[in-house]
């Protein structure tokens, strides 16, 4: 894929899963819904998860973004540093969800807004890539 492909791609709602090394030393992945801004990753995490903590000690995760419509099959996997941001409930799952549920997101924000009420908190998170590894495959 060339890197206006990556770009686009990136750019579409996704499956992603967001990959972090834990204390004990064992990788574990995630799915997330991400943003890709200005060549940036941005997703969020609840506070209290293994995968925030798991990022504040390393400050490295892994983001890797799948698409599978056979018989194509597309992926892009981007590595590098993860750098706390200030969380902000609109710009940050607010945009997401509109990226991912259009029309829907009022309702599922309105329920992140009882959650918040109710003592949840989330940490956003910007990953830079250093690394990018790219694939558009026909199979069969």
């Amino acid at each position: 894929m060339s890197p206006g492909e990556i770009d686009a791609f990136l750019a579409e709602p996704r499956d992603a899963v967001v990959s972090v090394l834990l204390a004990s030393g064992r990788v574990m992945g995630t799915p997330v819904w991400f943003r890709w801004v200005d060549g940036v990753v941005r997703f969020q995490s609840p506070v209290t998860s293994a995968k925030t903590a798991a990022i504040r000690r390393t400050g490295r995760a892994s983001l890797c973004v799948h698409d599978q419509p056979l018989p194509l099959a597309r992926y892009v996997t981007l590595e590098g540093p993860v750098r706390e941001v200030e969380f902000d409930l609109d710009a940050d799952i607010g945009a997401a969800a509109a990226h991912y549920l259009g029309d829907g997101a009022g309702a599922f924000l309105d329920g992140i807004e009882r959650a918040l009420a109710a003592g949840r908190r989330w940490a956003s998170f910007e990953l830079t890539p250093e690394s990018v590894s790219a694939k558009a495959q026909r199979l069969g």
